[in-house]
């Protein structure tokens, strides 16, 4: 039935209304409830229904007009497409609406802001009793994010976080016009094609800072030796205490106190959940983060909070092109040293794994340069095996112990 009452208003809604129109009837219900609207069966896969006729069937069944019954349904009246004059004047407002909710915020100007105009224009489908509110709430949203596709997000913000700041609860849930029009924007600046998969939209939102809830993204942590008295940090520690590891996610850090941790503090940071779990195990303190992979959004952000408050942060990874590519990152972008990652460390897993009779996968994928220690991608590149983390397992915990990660 939605698909009646939609084809219905388009073709009142024309500059000159259409007489009749074509409707898709692809199933049994949907011919049996327009046939009882209509006051005929139908037949067949499709039918070409009079807009006269229906306005007189609909009047007989509900005692209204099909006008009438359609603002009923979608909540706004039946409006007939402008004159070409008329037009051209409702797309210079828009414009002026835009432009001026976009200088608001210092964004007009920028290369993307005349297309996403006419996009607007065209595909925006943004009522026009809705278009000022829209228009503010987008150009809000884009403020917050990062339209510079040569940057990178230095913290995220949860999706409901940022629609809560612009007043405009879940309206930037996916399928709102707000969400769609946001989106679209972003695209442009950053020379993407819009998303229309959810997880590619999910994707575009954490590229420039949002991500699509606060809950789901964790990094673990064990040890943490946190400075506060707080309620926050003394629920961290007790579960040190207990000898349970803590998941943070982006709500956890958004309720963190600004110090985290004593500066000097040296706090490792590994790539598989192994070593974490076999640290807990053993009861070893040593401050460790997990990223179980590429670091989440939350993972990095962690980092950026701790290398402020003073955190030597070291890394240790897989001794493959992911995990080195890992570390490249992290190097370049996050204050984090390498921890057992130089060429000398590489030729000492392989000559120990070769007297252990050790199997070791072979590299796959492009080499990955490694700017703290160039050596290790040539040694790398020419022995073509990879050293996952679990097999330097023994010497990461006794690093740990120790307290001497270099």
């Amino acid at each position: 039935m939605t698909g009646l009452w939609q084809q219905a208003r388009e073709a009142l809604e024309q500059p000159k209304p259409a007489a009749t129109f074509r409707l898709a009837l692809p199933d049994d219900d949907s011919r049996r409830a327009v046939g009882e609207v209509y006051g005929r069966p139908m037949t067949g896969l499709g039918t070409r229904l009079n807009v006269a006729k229906l306005d007189e069937a609909v009047r007989a069944r509900f005692g209204l007009g099909l006008e009438e019954v359609l603002e009923i349904l979608h909540g706004r009246p039946v409006t007939r497409a402008s004159s070409p004059a008329r037009q051209d004047e409702r797309l210079e407002r828009v414009a002026s609406v835009l432009e001026a909710a976009l200088a608001e915020h210092g964004l007009s100007g920028r290369p993307w802001t005349r297309p996403w105009i006419e996009w607007w224009n065209q595909y925006g489908r943004v009522a026009r009793e809705d278009l000022e509110l829209t228009a503010r709430r987008a150009a809000g949203a884009l403020a917050h994010v990062v339209l510079d596709p040569e940057a990178s997000p230095r913290s995220w913000i949860p999706r409901a976080d940022l629609a809560t700041q612009l007043d405009a609860p879940y309206q930037l849930d996916s399928g709102t016009a707000l969400s769609r029009v946001v989106l679209k924007a972003i695209a442009l600046a950053h020379g993407v094609e819009a998303p229309t998969r959810e997880h590619d939209r999910h994707a575009l939102w954490e590229r420039v800072g949002v991500t699509s809830d606060g809950v789901s993204a964790t990094v673990a942590c064990w040890a943490l030796p946190l400075v506060g008295a707080d309620p926050w940090s003394r629920g961290v520690l007790d579960r040190t205490e207990l000898g349970l590891p803590t998941h943070l996610t982006h709500r956890d850090l958004a309720a963190a106190p600004d110090t985290l941790v004593p500066p000097g503090s040296v706090i490792a940071v590994c790539e598989n959940p192994r070593v974490l779990e076999a640290a807990v195990h053993e009861g070893i303190r040593h401050p460790l983060l997990c990223l179980s992979g590429r670091p989440s959004t939350v993972a990095l952000q962690l980092l950026d909070r701790l290398a402020p408050n003073g955190a030597r942060l070291r890394h240790h990874g897989d001794f493959d092109w992911p995990g080195v590519s890992i570390l490249n990152g992290l190097w370049s972008h996050h204050q984090v040293r390498p921890w057992r990652m130089s060429a000398a460390d590489y030729r000492e897993e392989l000559d120990r794994a070769s007297q252990e009779r050790l199997d070791l996968p072979p590299l796959i994928g492009t080499p990955v340069d490694t700017p703290w220690d160039p050596a290790l991608r040539e040694l790398m590149a020419g022995t073509g095996q990879a050293v996952d983390e679990e097999v330097t397992l023994v010497r990461l915990l006794d690093d740990l112990r120790d307290g001497s990660l270099h």
